[in-house]
């Protein structure tokens, strides 16, 4: 069960989303700044963990396009 949650691309998507959001805003609020700060590694991860998912996420919409192809 947990494994399932865990490994749900959709779930994985909006936390990287949500990572993505608020690290960006810190970033931009710091923009002047000279300074290299958590925020930065968020971000970078959050573009990684979306990257990561969305082959999965695509590929689950092609499915689902497919099925309504067959379905008329």
């Amino acid at each position: 069960m947990l494994k399932k949650v865990v490994e749900n691309p959709y779930l994985n998507f909006l936390s990287g989303m949500v990572l993505f959001i608020t690290s960006g805003y810190e970033t931009w609020t710091s923009f002047g700044e000279e300074t290299l700060g958590a925020h930065h590694g968020i971000l970078l991860f959050s573009l990684i963990h979306i990257l990561k998912v969305l082959p999965d996420i695509m590929e689950g919409l092609a499915e689902l396009e497919e099925v309504h192809e067959v379905s008329k």
